[in-house]
């Protein structure tokens, strides 16, 4: 973990760092370069390509078939193509942006799996500053410093995300850059947590 200051100038800085210390961050550009490629208007396939994507780079547990029980990965897809999460992902609206999550990782019916890592993760790669990624890092963190009570409720989890935000002056709801919202949560993974 590198040392950033908890405050504007700190995110600046490390935003800076992110682009031009390839030694420090040798994963940015293929990071930067998957959240330019992935797509958001999907047909099933290709929202299995893209979860199947995520899970491998991401370590969100789906079983793909190492499991005796059924594959959810077929759900979720369907889940993603489907008219009611398609009308959905374009949100700005808050409340829709932590209902729409909140679909997605009960998806996967068959195993009855709540998938709030992997749903956040997907979504935020099609609209970063509307849905923050929910992991065992930036949940701790959150917990520690933004009274984040980690009950897997994810408007709660907006909301602390928020008053994080607040810290570093970002709001990402009317923020120009569309990719704001993987800045920050890339800062929150990378802050010194004895940092405050």
């Amino acid at each position: 973990m590198l040392n950033y200051e908890v405050s504007k100038k700190g995110y600046e800085q490390f935003k800076k760092d992110l682009k031009t210390n390839n030694e420090a961050f040798p994963w940015f550009k293929s990071e930067l370069d998957f959240l330019d490629s992935f797509k958001i208007k999907v047909d099933c396939e290709t929202a299995l390509q893209q979860i199947k994507t995520i899970n491998s780079k991401y370590s969100t547990h789906l079983s793909f078939g190492k499991s005796e029980l059924a594959d959810e990965s077929r759900e979720l897809a369907a889940f993603i193509a489907s008219k009611s999460f398609q009308s959905r992902i374009g949100t700005k609206d808050i409340d829709v942006a932590a209902a729409l999550v909140i679909d997605l990782a009960k998806a996967a019916k068959t195993r009855g799996r709540f998938l709030l890592s992997f749903a956040s993760k997907y979504c935020h790669h099609c609209y970063p500053n509307m849905f923050p990624i929910y992991d065992s890092i930036n949940a701790i963190y959150l917990k520690e410093n933004y009274s984040y009570k980690d009950k897997k409720d994810y408007g709660e989890y907006i909301d602390a995300y928020s008053r994080f935000c607040q810290k570093i002056d970002v709001n990402l709801v009317t923020v120009s850059d569309r990719y704001e919202g993987f800045y920050v949560d890339k800062f929150i993974n990378n802050i010194d947590k004895n940092t405050k």
